[in-house]
């Protein structure tokens, strides 16, 4: 059973913005949890691939979704036996009822399958570490989006 983590922050950027920053793979070692280096990356569209190293590890990942029309990007990495699930959700916040305006909602999930049963997806959904994981890789996002637009 996956635990699962999600938040959204708020980022006074036009949602192209916070697109294009989350898209770019010269930024991910800038926001995404465990990541410092990344290279070997084939293509940002489903089925691409790359290589990355953070906190002393090495590891792989792969882009699962990327959908331009709804900003919508999942990436799966794995650098130990647990494979992590990231999904980004980039909505249009701005405006009446998100028509307008210059901000953009960004949601982050961070899901993965603890090994262990019952009891450790329990005692992993209640991890003050990863819930504090997501919320510093949206505040670096949103940085980096106000910054660029």
């Amino acid at each position: 059973m996956a635990v699962k983590f999600d938040q959204h922050v708020d980022i006074d950027a036009p949602a192209d913005t916070v697109w294009a920053t989350i898209i770019d793979p010269s930024t991910w070692p800038q926001w995404l949890p465990d990541v410092e280096q990344v290279t070997n990356v084939s293509a940002v569209e489903p089925g691409g691939t790359f290589q990355f190293q953070g906190g002393g590890e090495s590891g792989s990942g792969s882009i699962t979704l990327v959908d331009a029309a709804s900003y919508q990007l999942k990436i799966v990495v794995q650098s130990g036996a647990v494979p992590e699930t990231h999904t980004f959700d980039v909505d249009r916040s701005g405006g009446f009822l998100g028509l307008g305006g210059n901000d953009a909602r960004l949601k982050y999930t961070l899901e993965y399958d603890p090994p262990g049963g019952f009891l450790s997806d329990f005692a992993a959904g209640g991890n003050p570490k990863d819930m504090l994981k997501v919320k510093h890789t949206l505040d670096k996002v949103k940085g980096l989006a106000e910054r660029r637009a």
